[in-house]
């Protein structure tokens, strides 16, 4: 997380080269070949400056790869040496939420584990099993006392430092939706006050002795957002929400503060989310810029000079979230947190990858239209334009590339798919909407005239999500969709449909429940014979056809195959150039004869699928975690 300005980034252009490293292909008997990490770096899940034991100056970071949250990073960075400080988890899992102490103790709780790391000794002196998986906010109460909301309940943990006791209290609120406590604050009197999102915004107090609770939100007055809670520097705590004013909460009772805006800010507590860096030191050097994936920081000393500080660690790579077939036969994709676009060529056995904007994010779905790349992004339903036939400058002030072309927040946060349409004009993207919302819409750019346009769901499906678009010869769309909501939002809908969508009028024309009683239809493929085939997350297996809108094919394949595979943009169908259809289950490669619906296992994955699905040159290309993978299909 780069915490200098934008104009200083932009001058350094010169450090954005592509780092390109021979990857190791090792293939296997059965026609797999592991072609290495993507993009071999970590993220950082929250850094401070602080010192040890003997006054050195460190910089610890919660760090992150595709394996989630295993070690502190201590850096040292008068040296630049290094240390990871490996811990026990029960699951995958990484920090929204830390907290540096007055104390200096750094804590975060992840993964049902509540933890306390002591810079002076470099070591994890505590570590207790908590009720929920992770805190959205952490603070530090007056007496010392370390307390943190969890998700995706809203209950609340406190640790004493002194005694090392942990308590667990009862969720403060009840919701069908995830819910995520992201603010914390504690008064004078010992109350514990906790801003609730994202469905529908609550602020939420509770006094542990006694285990009263209170709410201060209206449900009348509820609306779409977060609460918010924070100790100000005059030791009062304040709290507003979406339709609820500014108050000021002590012992329990709220009164209108009848201003716009806190007196005051809040107290400066070491506390916040996980893309915060804290960087002064005590000694008031800082740390001017951070950048974890390209493993270095710039140092401003007390005198004013700056200087970069190298440093390394071991990382086993960040998560391969697409995979796309370029215009120049290469493979390119997007990893996530960080976010790193990856260059693969297939005959040197070349991988590159660079940073797009600093962003911690994802591509999720990626095209090609003409001999451009597009991308579109977690978070913020961003769409990007790539020319691979120029330098990558992602930061250049007036020729960028990649460069943005627009965003559909909130109707689309993560999208699910990107279809160029087959006009050549036209880009359509869909998928989830923003945190706390229900139903996605559909983004389409038209590339001749550079304008877009947002259909909302209540204009498409109502309470319903795009996840996989195929264009009809006539250039009309058929979409399937998914009841799941944005976020940390509410699920409305019951069953997931299949839709006709005219491009001219930008109208449904036709939906249907295909599948009674299924909540995802995961990935669509218009098919050689011109019948539209899917799949759905429980793995039925279904052939619909679009001139007579009839379901002609269904078929559980769960108990055969296993689940299916994907990742946030479940692309796992494929014409093959023998006319056959490729499927990707997690375990598993599937071959679909068109019209007769037979199929046959070609192989078992020594390792679990994820993203897909390119097909180059007689091989399935696919991900594992943070490696690209291939199956070379026999006979072809």
């Amino acid at each position: 997380m780069a915490i200098t300005d934008l104009a200083l980034s932009i001058l350094c252009i010169a450090a954005l080269a592509i780092m390109a490293v021979q990857t190791a292909q090792a293939q296997t008997e059965d026609g797999f070949t592991d072609h290495g990490v993507a993009a071999a770096v970590s993220s950082s899940r929250g850094a401070v400056a602080t010192v040890d034991g003997d006054g050195n100056r460190l910089l610890l970071v919660w760090l992150s790869d595709y394996q989630a949250c295993r070690s502190m990073l201590v850096v040292d960075v008068a040296t630049g040496e290094t240390e990871q400080v490996s811990f026990e988890r029960p699951a995958h899992d990484s920090p929204f939420a830390f907290v540096l102490s007055s104390r200096n103790r750094y804590y975060s709780q992840f993964a049902d584990r509540f933890y306390e790391f002591d810079p002076l000794t470099r070591t994890f002196t505590f570590v207790g099993q908590t009720p929920s998986r992770c805190a959205m906010s952490m603070t530090e109460a007056p007496d010392g006392v370390i307390w943190a909301g969890l998700y995706p309940e809203s209950s609340i943990v406190s640790f004493d430092p002194d005694s090392g006791e942990l308590t667990a209290y009862p969720k403060l609120n009840e919701e069908n939706w995830a819910q995520y406590p992201s603010s914390i604050a504690v008064d004078d009197a010992g109350w514990v006050y906790i801003g609730i999102g994202n469905t529908e915004g609550q602020v939420v107090g509770l006094h542990p002795p006694s285990g009263e609770t209170r709410k201060y939100i209206a449900e009348d007055q509820r609306t779409l957002g977060a609460g918010r809670v924070f100790r100000g520097t005059d030791g009062q705590v304040y709290a507003t929400g979406p339709g609820w004013s500014w108050h000021i909460l002590s012992n329990g009772d709220a009164a209108a503060l009848n201003a716009e805006k806190p007196p005051v800010n809040p107290m400066p507590i070491k506390a916040a989310s996980w893309q915060q860096v804290f960087p002064d030191f005590p000694d008031g050097s800082k740390i001017e810029e951070l950048n974890i994936p390209e493993r270095y920081l710039e140092l401003k000393e007390t005198d004013g000079t700056v200087r970069e500080v190298t440093f390394d660690y071991e990382s086993e790579g960040c998560h391969v979230m697409s995979i796309q077939l370029g215009p120049d036969s290469a493979l390119y994709g997007s990893t996530g947190h960080p976010l790193r676009v990856y260059h693969f060529d297939p005959q040197s056995g070349q991988m590159a990858h660079n940073g797009l904007l600093g962003d911690m994010g994802h591509l999720n779905a990626m095209t090609v239209q003409g001999e451009l790349i597009y991308g579109a992004q977690y978070g913020g339903g961003i769409l990007h334009c790539y020319d691979p036939a120029m330098p990558w400058q992602d930061r250049h002030p007036d020729t960028p590339n990649p460069r943005r072309l627009g965003a559909a927040q909130p109707e689309i946060n993560r999208p699910a798919a990107l279809l160029a349409h087959p006009d050549g004009r036209h880009l359509i993207m869909a998928g989830t909407p923003g945190y706390g919302r229900t139903g996605g819409g559909l983004y389409i750019y038209d590339l001749e005239t550079d304008t877009d346009e947002v259909l909302p769901h209540e204009q498409l499906l109502e309470n319903l999500s795009t996840c996989a678009l195929v264009a009809l010869p006539d250039g009309n769309l058929v979409g399937s969709t998914t009841v799941h909501p944005g976020t940390g939002g509410e699920t409305r809908a019951t069953e997931a449909e299949l839709y006709m969508f005219d491009m001219a009028s930008r109208t449904v024309v036709w939906r249907e429940a295909i599948l009674p009683g299924r909540d995802w239809l995961t990935d669509l493929l218009l098919g050689p014979d011109g019948l539209i085939y899917g799949i759905a997350a429980d793995s039925t297996f279904f052939a619909f056809d679009p001139a007579t809108k009839a379901l002609v094919h269904e078929e559980m394949l769960a108990e055969t195959y296993g689940p299916p595979a994907g990742s946030q943009a479940p692309r796992i169908m494929l014409n093959g150039p023998d006319g056959n259809i490729y499927v990707l289950f997690q375990r598993s490669i599937v071959r679909v004869e068109p019209g007769s619906f037979e199929h046959m296992k070609l192989a078992d994955s020594p390792v679990p699928i994820h993203a897909g699905l390119v097909w180059l040159d007689g091989s399935i290309y696919f991900s594992n975690g943070s490696h690209l993978w291939s199956y070379k299909v026999p006979g072809l």
